[in-house]
Formats: structure tokens, C-alpha cells, sequence
């Protein structure tokens, strides 16, 4: 099995445990082969938030996002610089749809 298969199986099993303990509806798999959780409560508006100077050359700004907490609700994180995990990684914000009532979200990651 890849590298690749292996991490994408803990991500799904992660997922389905957090799923399992918040209450959320059930786990997904996006189009791309990532996955995702559906839950049953929309997420609030995204909060306004001022960008501070960048820490150094090759950094880049990942804005906050509402994410899915264990405690079974949204919680804020807080944009943050960080350094891509390789030279030509491009962020890919969170995702947020709403399908027939239900809201599916897929964390945020590098690509």
C-alpha cells in the first residue's frame, strides 16, 4: 500500500472517529479522494481579522476558518503564517456545503 493510500485510510478513520464521538451525521469521500465530515449545523460567518506582518521570506498567510471541534460544535482558528511544507505547496482553504439540509466540511490542507 502507498504512502499516500496509508495516509489518506488515517485520515478517513480519524474523521470517522471524530464523527463518532461529536454526533455529526457521517463521514464522506470528496471527489479527490479526500474526506470530509457532515454535520448538521451550519458555520457561523467567518470573523473579520487583521493580517500582521509576515515572520520572514516564505511564509505564507492562512486566514482563520471555522472548524469542527471535538466538543461536537464550530470553533474559530485564528489566521496564522506558516511555511508551506515544500516550495510550490498552495494552500486550499476549508470547504462549507450545504447538500439537501445537511452541512459537509472538509478541513483546509497543503496541496
Amino acid at each position: 500500500m502507498s504512502s499516500k493510500k496509508i495516509s489518506q485510510a488515517a485520515l478517513l478513520m480519524a474523521t470517522l472517529l471524530v464523527t463518532l464521538m461529536t454526533g455529526c451525521y457521517g463521514a464522506y469521500e470528496s471527489g479527490d479522494g479526500g474526506a470530509g465530515i457532515e454535520v448538521g449545523v451550519a458555520p457561523p460567518e467567518l470573523q473579520a481579522e487583521a493580517t500582521i506582518a509576515s515572520p520572514g521570506d516564505g511564509y505564507v498567510w492562512v486566514p482563520g476558518y471555522w472548524d469542527w471541534g471535538v466538543g461536537g460544535d464550530w470553533a474559530w482558528v485564528g489566521g496564522t503564517w506558516q511555511r508551506p511544507p515544500h516550495e510550490r505547496a498552495v494552500w486550499v482553504r476549508p470547504e462549507y456545503k450545504n447538500r439537501r439540509g445537511h452541512w459537509h466540511y472538509r478541513k483546509g490542507y497543503w496541496r
